[in-house]
């Protein structure tokens, strides 16, 4: 949700009202209270039989019973391992109606970590194995809450720490991965230059290099999405440009297996043509989707566009998609049979379907719910 959710973040910059995320009505009270994963395996764990009971011994005729010899418990096979499910983008833990602001899971660690804790907990228990943390962050921004200020290529240190923390959280809670997107806003976008802004990139990718070893100290396996939802559309020269910089740098650095590049907006209809102007032959293991909508009939037509490209082996990544939506969970399940386009899993993001306009970017916190993609295999 890029395109409103940037724009719902600049205007809670200007004035003190909410920012709009879509789904309201999902408000809550708060209680009182090292690389990527392989492939998942597509075949669930099996049961090994109960043993029987042994027949009753029979009558024996007199004399000194036998020593009792110990039967050895039978050998159960383990079988593969359950498959892993995907989640949630968690980036924000409560609304207050419409304003989101206060409560971002990494500026607002410090305030609330047992809340967040608590409701990692719960998603956990809800079957979520995944999550997505962003990193929204300009230059020079003032503190507001999910807007960091990455002047000088850097969090504050007390961002930084609360990263730490949260992401210490997230293991604890026992997520099997977490993905981190950032999201350079404002100044920092490339899709809003005028002309090439070199002291903003340098900034962006010295960011990127900062936070990925908070990241990779966490000890958890996890993913990076350089830029959440910039790929380039049509016509965006300077964010081609921005993408295939801060890819060679990435890879040429890090190598590309803890990365999904740049997630694709697929309801923006100029990206998913342009995926390859940004990597060429040398593309992430697995492509990150968003897709609201038509769900079906976008994948498979993301798939058709990705193999004109040359891209018919790589899995795909539903990054964003609507909150426990039992129609896009069967869409994408068919889209993904029909195209035999192979989806690794979906991290719902937290807005519903039929969402509160006023509340047009997020309204649900926290995303609890999972049941709808979980029970469709995600």
């Amino acid at each position: 949700m890029r395109i409103g959710r940037i724009l719902s973040l600049a205007t809670l910059l200007v004035v003190t009202v909410a920012v709009p995320v879509v789904r309201a009505g999902a408000d809550q009270v708060p209680p009182s209270v090292a690389a990527p994963l392989p492939a998942d395996p597509t075949t669930t764990a099996t049961t090994a039989p109960a043993p029987t009971d042994p027949a009753p011994p029979t009558t024996a005729s007199p004399g000194p019973a036998p020593e009792p010899t110990a039967t050895p418990s039978p050998t159960v096979s383990p079988g593969p391992p359950a498959p892993v499910a995907g989640g949630s983008n968690y980036d924000f833990y409560y609304l207050n109606g419409c304003y989101r602001e206060p409560y971002n899971v990494i500026s607002g660690f410090s305030k609330a970590p047992d809340l967040i804790s608590y409701q990692l907990g719960r998603m956990r228990s809800a079957g979520q194995d995944r999550l997505t943390i962003g990193v929204f962050h300009a230059h020079g921004a003032a503190p507001s809450g999910a807007v960091m200020d990455s002047t000088g290529g850097t969090l504050s240190e007390s961002d930084l720490t609360n990263l730490g923390g949260l992401l210490k959280a997230v293991k604890a809670a026992g997520f099997a991965e977490v993905t981190v997107a950032f999201n350079p806003i404002f100044a920092n976008s490339p899709s809003g230059w005028r002309s090439w802004q070199q002291s903003l990139y340098e900034e962006n990718w010295q960011l990127v290099q900062k936070v990925h070893d908070v990241v990779t100290a966490a000890n958890l396996p996890y993913r990076i999405d350089l830029g959440n939802e910039l790929t380039p559309s049509t016509g965006q020269s300077l964010v081609v440009r921005y993408d295939q910089q801060l890819w060679q740098a990435y890879t040429a650095k890090y190598g590309r297996d803890d990365t999904v590049g740049f997630s694709v907006n697929s309801n923006d209809p100029g990206q998913i043509p342009n995926v390859a102007k940004v990597y060429g032959d040398n593309p992430p293991p697995v492509f990150d989707i968003h897709i609201y909508g038509d769900e079906y009939n976008q994948f498979v037509g993301d798939d058709q566009q990705l193999r004109r490209q040359g891209y018919g082996a790589q899995p795909v990544i539903i990054g964003e998609s609507y909150y426990n939506d039992p129609a896009a969970a069967g869409g994408f399940a068919r889209g993904s049979k029909d195209s035999g386009r192979r989806i690794l899993y979906l991290t719902q993001w937290p807005k519903t379907r039929a969402n509160a306009p006023q509340c047009d970017q997020v309204d649900v916190a926290p995303p609890l719910d999972f049941s709808a993609y979980r029970d469709a295999g995600f």
